[in-house]
């Protein structure tokens, strides 16, 4: 959510975060990894300014952070989870607890290990998840309070102020001064720094100038600062590992791991733009922000997988079909707001601070969406290294193309926005928007859904590409996507699918995103068997036709084809070899259905 509020189409979060305020796929399917959606939600308004879409989201907030009620200790009132839930598998709890009769692992190859749960981890209150409910709760009352709903904004915020208190009674530990995780159940503190005591900085919680040296301590290259780091654990406990230890993707007692330190840049930049730290200074923060981007490449190429080997440049959890380009961080974000220093806020302003090193003589970001209109931010030290648009030396900030603010230095600033951008905002909010009415992100639940009469079956039992990821919203260009369904080694020419909506929509055309690997292997070879069907069908529930392409000659592989519908007609028979030609150029006929079905002939191919 706080990456994707920088696109310039704010409907993409809109829909992500009314994914889990509108009953969506953690209510359908029960909660899973943590997060922090529900601070992210606020912080993603800040970029929109869209209040009225943001104060809508009030109840689906609180019912969506209900649900993770279930994993309160009723002894403690604070939260736990497994690391592995907690998305850090093989962490440090795992360790103190799956050794010998419940103890601390003595040697890593030994029979009295559970190695269970030292992949698991036992149940944990982790400091990061603590504070991500904290944030929660806060930014439920900021909702409210903006709502106008004084009284609950007041429980809400009692609500995180007291969970707070938890928090810093059982996990804070003062010997080190830094957040901890503590074994539930047993009360086991387990001493030692990872990279999570980091996090709640990052949300605002635990700001105190004590818990400031703490975190200083950990930022050198003897604990957690390493040439492709930072490490999830740090380097002088003694099960830090910089290699792997197994074959298992992701090993969270030392490997890098983007989404931390995506969190861990968000607490380096604030220490940072505050003057709060003599160690966590802007140019530590670069140094940060330099080995993050130089991390996530591969063979030169920009890359994210799920984890990466702290000192040598090599991703260690890199599997195919499952960690090309993971999504687990946030990048851009930490550019626009932590590097270039572009603050959001709700209030009718921009605030600018940036971290960029005193070096760089000029930057420009461009049409940058925010508050419904389009910012750009030029700094030309000299005046003489861009030449449009016409500007003195300095930093010039644009808004809609015009100069909103000028000054000759990158110091500190807040920039009011003109009157008419939450005019803007709400014209944004309220353009007409064309939806995929085929997509269900909650599938294989619920509708729109996708059934076919043949899906491809490996070893005759496992079906690895089901129907419903047709019509999940999601579309991948992997080498070879896991993310389709796929009719190879049908024992027919033809494989009809159906498409059943949960209400009658108008409808003038489908579009297919259809794979082809026919020419694959460099040219090398010819590789694969998939490309565009020969010919294609749409019919209603009649089997009256609204589309037929007979020989199907405009279809073009790895891309995106839409059909447009023409008036219905008779079916008749289905297209084949023996068929004269039976495609006509559909002009957008709309017909109000809530049954497709969609029959395709299948392209012969040898290699």
């Amino acid at each position: 959510m706080v990456e994707c509020r920088w696109l310039r189409n704010p409907n993409f979060v809109k829909d992500l975060i009314q994914l889990y305020t509108r009953a969506g796929v953690e209510a359908i399917s029960g909660i899973s990894y943590t997060h922090y959606n529900h601070r992210a939600i606020y912080e993603a308004a800040q970029a929109l300014g869209d209040t009225t879409f943001l104060t809508s989201q009030l109840y689906g907030m609180i019912d969506s952070y209900n649900l993770w009620n279930a994993t309160i200790d009723n002894t403690t009132h604070l939260y736990h989870r497994t690391p592995l839930s907690d998305a850090q598998e093989f962490s440090l709890p795992g360790y103190v607890t799956g050794g010998p009769n419940g103890g601390p692992v003595q040697y890593w190859e030994s029979f009295d290990n559970d190695y269970n749960t030292i992949w698991l981890g036992p149940e944990t209150y982790r400091p990061n998840f603590n504070s991500y409910m904290v944030a929660g709760a806060r930014a439920i009352a900021t909702v409210a309070q903006l709502a106008g709903n004084t009284s609950l904004a007041q429980e809400w915020n009692q609500y995180g102020d007291g969970l707070y208190s938890r928090m810093l009674d059982m996990l804070y530990d003062n010997d080190l001064q830094f957040w901890i995780d503590v074994v539930e159940g047993t009360n086991l503190p387990v001493v030692g720094r990872e990279l999570i005591g980091y996090f709640p900085y990052r949300f605002d919680v635990g700001t105190g100038t004590n818990m400031i040296r703490g975190l200083e301590a950990g930022l050198n290259e003897h604990e957690f600062i390493t040439q492709y780091g930072p490490t999830t654990l740090e380097q002088t406990n003694p099960y830090y590992t910089a290699l792997k230890n197994v074959t298992y993707c992701c090993i969270w007692q030392g490997q890098s791991w983007p989404f931390s330190t995506s969190v861990y840049l968000g607490t380096l930049a604030r220490l940072a733009r505050n003057n709060l730290s003599s160690i966590a200074t802007p140019q530590l923060f670069y140094q940060a922000m330099e080995t993050y981007a130089l991390t996530n490449y591969k063979d030169n190429i920009p890359y994210t997988a799920e984890s990466h080997y702290p000192t040598i440049n090599e991703w260690s959890g890199d599997t195919t079909n499952h960690s090309e380009h993971y999504f687990h961080s946030t990048y851009f974000d930490n550019v626009f707001t932590n590097l270039i220093g572009i603050i959001p806020t709700l209030d009718n302003r921009i605030e600018l601070r940036p971290l960029v090193p005193s070096n760089w003589s000029y930057f420009a970001v461009e049409n940058l969406p925010y508050h419904g209109s389009l910012i750009s931010l030029l700094w030309d030290s000299t005046g003489t290294h861009y030449s449009t648009p016409t500007h003195s030396p300095g930093l010039s900030v644009y808004i809609n193309g015009g100069l909103l603010h000028k000054q000759s230095t990158l110091a500190p600033v807040n920039i009011t926005l003109p009157s008419n951008t939450s005019s803007a905002v709400t014209k944004l909010a309220q353009q007409p928007r064309y939806e995929n009415i085929l997509s269900n992100p909650n599938a294989p639940w619920g509708l729109p859904n996708i059934t076919a009469d043949y899906v491809f079956s490996a070893n005759g039992d496992i079906q690895p590409y089901p129907p419903w990821k047709m019509n999940d919203g999601l579309l991948w260009y992997d080498d070879t996507p896991d993310n389709r369904w796929t009719n190879n080694q049908t024992q027919q020419p033809y494989t009809t699918l159906s498409i059943t909506l949960p209400r009658a929509r108008n409808i003038s055309s489908i579009s297919l995103a259809l794979m082809d690997d026919t020419a694959r292997m460099n040219g090398i070879h010819e590789g694969g068997v998939m490309a565009c069907p020969k010919a294609i069908r749409v019919a209603l529930a009649n089997g009256s036709v609204v589309a037929e392409r007979s020989p199907w000659t405009d279809c073009v592989g790895n891309s995106v084809n839409t059909v447009l519908f023409a008036a219905p007609r008779a079916g008749g028979a289905l297209p084949g070899d023996n068929d004269t030609s039976t495609s006509a150029v559909g002009t957008g006929q709309v017909v109000e259905t809530d049954f497709l079905s969609v029959t395709v002939l299948n392209q012969q191919y040898y290699s």
